[in-house]
């Protein structure tokens, strides 16, 4: 087992990539914290994985509010003792309109937002709270537990949209962020042990587009494109195993659209 004894909190960990990891995570020995706002799903995913006779438990939060993410920590250490591992894989694409109706967050949208002259700051401090702050606040809540015992994994989610410069929306400013940010916690952390990377995924199968293509919404050629969610879920794996011991500060880009424009715009439809 590659991860026996340890601890991961999986943030966005009960759906799409996150989902995956958390089971991988599990599958090889960590016991899995699967933070999440859809509580409902962390819940059964924690259920499922207990009953595979491993150890899981799920936690609500919403990573945008900072005291949230801090009693997420809190619990996973009166629980579990420690926390070796933070997966910040939660994030969304903006939509066009704003914000979604359902629990008032943001629903996956194929335009990256609207285009900046049109943009809001409402929309763009939104989408700058749930794809990068997110990630600075539940890195922060943990940062110095892991510098007392020198140790410790980060893997951050950027976006094909910031290798391509697919917009210049608040969306591809996140993740943006996301890898200068990885970068320079990478080389902060270096005295101590701490690893932080990050990786960018292009198309992803998730059950969404699965479900596009088998109501025939969109074209199964889509799927050349699309990394499978597990296929992502190693990538993280990998990062915070010792066979990534000596990577810090990398990313690891996961995309085939440069040489599939046309398919691109296949996948683009499938997310509206």
């Amino acid at each position: 087992m590659k991860l026996k004894d340890q601890v991961a909190i999986v943030v966005g960990g009960a759906n799409g990539i996150g989902k995956r990891t958390s089971r991988l995570f599990a599958e090889e020995g960590a016991k899995v914290m699967i933070a999440d706002f859809d509580a409902k799903s962390a819940e059964t995913l924690a259920d499922e994985i207990k009953a595979a006779g491993y150890e899981a438990a799920a936690f609500r939060v919403d990573h945008t509010k900072e005291e949230e993410v801090i009693q997420m920590v809190k619990v996973t250490l009166d629980k579990f003792g420690q926390i070796d591992i933070l997966a910040n894989i939660a994030g969304v694409w903006p939509r066009v309109e704003g914000k979604a109706a359902n629990d008032e967050r943001w629903r996956p949208s194929a335009t990256l937002g609207v285009g900046f002259a049109d943009s809001t700051k409402e929309e763009w401090d939104q989408t700058i709270d749930i794809n990068l702050n997110g990630a600075r606040h539940c890195t922060r809540a943990v940062i110095n537990h892991m510098i007392e015992r020198r140790t410790g994994k980060i893997v951050n989610f950027s976006s094909v949209a910031v290798e391509q410069s697919l917009s210049a929306s608040a969306y591809s400013v996140a993740k943006a962020g996301i890898v200068a940010f990885t970068k320079g916690l990478a080389r902060e952390m270096l005295p101590y042990g701490i690893r932080v990377n990050y990786i960018t995924p292009g198309g992803t199968a998730t059950e969404q587009i699965m479900a596009s293509i088998a109501e025939g919404k969109i074209e199964e050629e889509v799927l050349k494109i699309c990394a499978k969610p597990e296929e992502l879920a190693r990538a993280v794996l990998f990062l915070v195993s010792d066979e990534g011991e000596h990577i810090s500060g990398q990313g690891i880009v996961m995309s085939i659209i440069d040489g599939a424009p046309e398919i691109y715009q296949l996948w683009k439809s499938a997310v509206a």
